[in-house]
């Protein structure tokens, strides 16, 4: 429910700034990742709920590959801003680097629940 809730939001703010031939706004990137968000740990509840060793590896592994995904992203943030691919402020590379890690962190435990 709230994931669709996060959905129908972005995909307004996506349809907005598409209408008004611009980029859309840094909100809109938390608001999908939000949604996936929700919709992971809709998915995960059952699982998660039992606090076994499995979950627990799960969570721990999650979280090893996205600090180096967070890393791949830092890295690639850096040059598109170094060869002025990208310009961005601060707030909008905190945003942005919030909603990938974010959106790494749960999509990893969804793929690593389905994995063991």
């Amino acid at each position: 429910m709230v994931g669709g809730l996060f959905s129908l939001q972005a995909v307004f703010l996506l349809f907005v700034s598409l209408m008004a031939k611009s980029a859309p706004p840094m909100i809109t990137y938390m608001m999908i990742s939000m949604a996936i968000l929700a919709f992971s740990m809709s998915y995960l509840h059952p699982q998660f709920r039992q606090k076994d060793e499995r979950m627990k590896m799960i969570r721990y592994k999650g979280l090893f590959y996205s600090f180096f995904a967070m890393m791949g992203y830092l890295s690639l943030l850096l040059l598109l801003m170094e060869f002025n691919i990208m310009i961005l402020s601060a707030e909008e590379v905190v945003q942005l680097l919030i909603a990938l890690n974010m959106s790494t962190v749960f999509l990893s435990w969804v793929v690593l629940s389905k994995k063991y």
